[in-house]
């Protein structure tokens, strides 16, 4: 294949990811002025009265988010012969790989005196493939889970096909499991994005905050929306750490940061207790 058909190829490809994104926009409107401030007195007078607790700032401000998109591709598989340090394990049908370690691994010290353990040990080439593009997320890890997302220029990812983790056992590294989308680009203009405090309204006018609950983080980051012609297309989400009290149990529930709809799909992330 020449070069002007590869060329002509990859525009093709670009404009259809442009045309369905511009469908889902389309499809998906949102009024994005600043009306957050309205009414919120009394939403979370309501709130309350349900027995939800709510951070005491959640911001009203809003800023700028990308549609993104990664190409599918295997890139873990390419990296096997350089982990040197590591027994591997590649299952090809869910792009996940699984490293243990081939001399004893030992953590000690502090909790931030392990997690820099831990990212000698992940940053090294030779232990974990791209580990130096994860960083450590510690709401979603526990006492011997260690679960870290992958980091891009426009934020983290949220997925399961962009994560480490890294099991401890006894002050020792056990194994780790590793999944990765590869590099991530912007494949729009930036746009506004709703508020948190908007983020937080969209979620208890659909009932996704439960009675008696409460609200322990809310964070932007990136979502997987769609795969469209061999890419991964992302959009900008509000992850929303929500607690049972009565059962201590954590859910991860994600909102459309553009729309404001609640992301059915993969709508829940597990938790690690500690």
């Amino acid at each position: 294949m020449d070069r002007k058909r590869i060329e002509w190829l990859f525009f093709i490809v670009f404009l259809l990811i442009d045309l369905y994104l511009g469908i889902e926009i389309w499809r998906s409107p949102v009024n994005l002025s600043n009306t957050d401030n309205t009414q919120s007195t009394s939403i979370r007078s309501e709130m309350r009265a349900d027995g939800i607790d709510l951070p005491a700032h959640i911001s009203h401000k809003q800023q700028s988010g990308y549609y993104l998109a990664a190409k599918k591709r295997n890139y873990l598989s390419g990296k096997l012969a350089g982990l040197t340090a590591v027994n591997t394990h590649f299952s090809k049908s869910d792009n996940v790989l699984t490293g243990t370690p081939k001399v004893l691994v030992s953590l000690s010290g502090s909790h931030n005196q392990i997690l820099k353990q831990l990212d000698s040990f992940k940053n090294d080439s030779e232990n974990v493939p791209y580990g130096a593009q994860f960083k450590y997320e510690p709401r979603m890890s526990g006492s011997n889970t260690y679960c870290y997302v992958q980091n891009t220029d426009y934020g983290q990812v949220y997925d399961n096909d962009a994560q480490l983790t890294i099991n401890v056992r006894n002050n020792t590294i056990v194994n780790y499991t590793i999944s990765y989308m590869g590099p991530i680009n912007a494949v729009r203009e930036p746009q506004l994005i709703i508020s948190a405090w908007h983020a937080i309204k969209a979620m208890y006018t659909d009932r996704e905050i439960v009675n008696n609950s409460r609200v322990i983080q809310i964070k932007l980051g990136y979502s997987k929306l769609t795969e469209v012609r061999g890419s991964t297309i992302l959009l900008p989400t509000w992850l929303i750490w929500v607690e049972n009290k009565t059962t201590k149990n954590i859910t991860v529930k994600r909102v459309n940061a553009f729309t404001a709809q609640i992301l059915q799909a993969g709508n829940s992330y597990s938790v690690q207790k500690n």
